[in-house]
């Protein structure tokens, strides 16, 4: 069962072996870094959005029939089909796709996070980082014509492809770029209340000994 974080978000667990515990830390961590990525744009993208929390071995199907059935690819084709950007999916963190009625996917590997949990958050950020790209002006249409092409029912020239692929490695590098600048200033701030904390404790601490 999908759990709603908010009106526009929900966290689906895709399959029996995929850790409940990841489950709740990733559905926990969502609106801080969702909140953290709006605060950085000065704007909250408007679509819906699905966290969905499965394995690797799964990740290049589900993005494909997302992407498919959003790009208005035949059933027969997308189910065929994969798409490039999924050719390594154990390496992924997660993959943001479009999917179907205006939706935004979010694939996480399972695998790869309960492994490495400190970094649920930045891999959230991260897509949330993807999901604002996609909502801004033309993005859709391209992944579209990007998805058409990969599965061949719509094959762009050359140069037209050339420059598609072009415009996802700056996504990529932007994305990378604004997730270090937030999760940076989270460490810092971090630092900062830590370091305030001690000095606190020592004065009190001081404080006590010379009233004893």
């Amino acid at each position: 069962m999908p759990k709603s974080t908010s009106n526009q978000i929900s966290i689906i667990r895709d399959g029996l072996f995929t850790s409940r515990r990841l489950t709740a830390d990733i559905a926990d961590t969502v609106p801080t870094a969702q909140k953290l990525v709006k605060e950085h744009f000065g704007r909250r993208p408007l679509s819906a959005v699905e966290v969905v929390i499965t394995s690797p071995k799964r990740i290049p199907r589900l993005a494909a029939m997302a992407q498919g059935a959003a790009a208005g690819v035949p059933t027969e084709v997308f189910m065929e089909k994969l798409l490039s950007v999924t050719a390594k999916p154990n390496d992924l963190y997660s993959l943001t796709v479009i999917a179907p009625k205006n939706t935004i996917r979010v694939l996480v590997n399972a695998k790869r996070l309960r492994r490495r949990p400190r970094e649920i958050g930045a891999t959230l950020v991260w897509a949330f980082v993807e999901i604002d790209q996609l909502t801004r002006k033309g993005a859709l249409e391209r992944r579209i014509a990007l998805t058409r092409h990969e599965m061949g029912t719509h094959v762009l020239s050359k140069g037209k492809a050339r420059s598609l692929y072009r415009v996802e490695a700056e996504m990529e590098t932007e994305a990378a770029k604004v997730t270090g600048q937030i999760v940076g200033k989270v460490i810092q701030q971090n630092r900062k209340a830590e370091a305030a904390a001690r000095e606190e404790a020592t004065a009190a601490a001081t404080a006590q000994n010379t009233a004893a």
